[in-house]
C-alpha cells in the first residue's frame, strides 16, 4: 500500500490520534451535495461517544461512523483509495443522521453489558484452510474492524483484523463475540443515514 493511501486512511477527516480517549476531529468540512452544490459540513464539537471503523485495503475502501452523545450521527464512506489517478480520483461521501439522547443512552448501554470490555485490544484471524491452493495455505481478509467506545462506564478500543464474511460484509461471524453484533447494529445504523455530500479526495 502506498505512502499516499496511508495518509488518506489517517487524515481523511476522521481519527487523527486514536487511543486513550484522545480524538483529534475538524469543526468543518466542505463538499458537494448530490446536486453538486458546494455544501458545508459541521462535524459536532466534542468526541464521540461512539467510533466505528472497517477499513479494507486491498479494495482501497474506508467507512467511518460517529455517533455524539447530543444523537449526532455522522458516516463517511471512502472508495477509490489504492489506485486513485485524475481519470478515477478517490471519493469521499458525507452522510448524517440523529438519535434522540434516549437513543445514544440505550445504545451506549448495550455496549456496557455486551462483553466488549472484557476484550484485548487486538485480535487476527489466523486464516481458513484454502482447499483450492497450494498444501498449508489459507485464506483471510483484507478487512480491518476497529470499535471505540468513550462513556462514562466504557473506554474501550478493540480492532479485529483479517475476518472471513460469509455473505458479501453482512456478517462476520468468527470475529470473538461480541464483535459481529457490534457490526451489524452499527451497520444498520449507518444505513439509515442520509447522503449530504460527496467530493474527490485530492
Amino acid at each position: 500500500m502506498s505512502r499516499k493511501v496511508i495518509l488518506y486512511i489517517l487524515l481523511a477527516l476522521g481519527i487523527v490520534i486514536i487511543g486513550g480517549g484522545d480524538w483529534l476531529l475538524y469543526d468543518s468540512t466542505t463538499g458537494d451535495n448530490p446536486e453538486g452544490n458546494p455544501v458545508t459540513i459541521n462535524i459536532p464539537q466534542g468526541n464521540p461517544v461512539i467510533y466505528e471503523q472497517s477499513l479494507y485495503t486491498m479494495r482501497g475502501e474506508n467507512y467511518e461512523l460517529y455517533i455524539y452523545d447530543n444523537g449526532s450521527i455522522l458516516y463517511i464512506e471512502e472508495k477509490g483509495l489504492r489506485f486513485p489517478s485524475p481519470e478515477h480520483p478517490a471519493t469521499r461521501t458525507w452522510s448524517t443522521g440523529n438519535f434522540t439522547v434516549e437513543q445514544v443512552n440505550n445504545l451506549l448501554a448495550y455496549f456496557e453489558n455486551s462483553g466488549l470490555g472484557k476484550l484485548d485490544e487486538y485480535y487476527s484471524f489466523p486464516g481458513k484452510p484454502n482447499d483450492n491452493g497450494p498444501d498449508g495455505s489459507f485464506t483471510t481478509s483484507d478487512m480491518s474492524f476497529t470499535i471505540i467506545v468513550n462513556s462514562d462506564n466504557l473506554n474501550k478500543k478493540v480492532t479485529a483484523f483479517g475476518y472471513l464474511s460469509p455473505d458479501k460484509d453482512e456478517t462476520y461471524p468468527d470475529m470473538p463475540s461480541p464483535l459481529d453484533d457490534i457490526y451489524g447494529r452499527l451497520r444498520t445504523i449507518a444505513m439509515i443515514t442520509e447522503k449530504i455530500a460527496s467530493e474527490n479526495i485530492e
